[in-house]
């Protein structure tokens, strides 16, 4: 495993692109640097307008994911949700207006600028983040007890994680048994395009970490998980946004997503 030096040590090459990606998303947030039209890119990512209306504006500009990874399932179930790599928390909101009263979500990601942007916005029109509890933390290393969490949600995450196999089986590791993954995502088809390829900070770019549709679907079946459905392909940008759904294995305990949703193991 390479390494670079500096201080008074070296560091991992793995550690220094997290460290980078802390540290882009971080200059993002002090300096607002986010691209124009944040209402206009979630309508065309799926999300509700009804859920627009109630989030602050602020979070709004502040989306950087890559679709709707919610959609059809049903959160007033769930007790216990997981938002991985979680950004300002969009996603993990409309979870926690959407679920039980006893229900709570777990907000993580590593940056802490992100997170604070979370605690920091009020709600337009009471849409509560009251169970919604940020943490801070590595989705190769999840901070999290094993077993606890009904569902796991991510959007335009695992593509920025430096070792996936370690990232969906910690994903699977934290499901309870019968619990769903709901993630969207980006796969590239063939090779990237030079320019990206060339550029040496692509590895701190949603596009720089893409993988096949097949990559991602062979870390999944590895970590464990069944009943995998690849869905809801679009384009973005040089590459493709795509839905995975998936299960972890049950015998006792019914799957969250009901029986004419549950996700099979069509990639159409």
């Amino acid at each position: 495993m390479g390494s670079i030096a500096g201080g008074s040590g070296r560091r991992d090459w793995p550690d220094e692109i997290k460290e980078r990606i802390r540290r882009r998303y971080s200059r993002l947030i002090e300096e607002r640097d986010f691209p124009p039209g944040g209402t206009r890119r979630l309508l065309d990512a799926g999300y509700p307008p009804a859920m627009l209306e109630r989030l602050p504006e602020e979070l709004v500009a502040a989306y950087r994911g890559c679709g709707f990874p919610l959609a059809g399932l049903h959160l007033a179930d769930i007790r216990f949700a997981v938002d991985l790599g979680c950004g300002a928390g969009i996603d993990a909101r409309w979870i926690a207006s959407e679920m039980g009263p006893d229900g709570t979500i777990v907000a993580l990601d590593m940056t802490l600028p992100m997170l604070r942007m979370l605690t920091r916005l009020p709600d337009r029109h009471a849409l509560s983040a009251g169970s919604v509890w940020p943490v801070a933390g590595d989705m190769e290393h999840l901070p999290l007890a094993s077993g606890i969490a009904d569902l796991v949600v991510a959007n335009a995450s695992f593509n920025l994680t430096v070792n996936k196999t370690a990232a969906f089986n910690e994903a699977y590791r934290i499901l309870k048994p019968g619990g769903c993954l709901a993630v969207r995502e980006l796969v590239r088809e063939g090779e990237l395009p030079r320019e990206i390829l060339e550029d040496p900070l692509a590895d701190v770019t949603s596009l720089g970490g893409t993988v096949t549709e097949e990559d991602l679907r062979d870390a999944v079946v590895d970590a464990g998980f069944i009943d995998i459905r690849i869905t809801g392909r679009q384009p973005f940008s040089c590459v493709l946004s795509v839905q995975l759904n998936a299960v972890k294995p049950c015998t006792a305990t019914t799957p969250l997503m009901p029986t004419s949703r549950r996700p099979g193991k069509s990639t159409q």
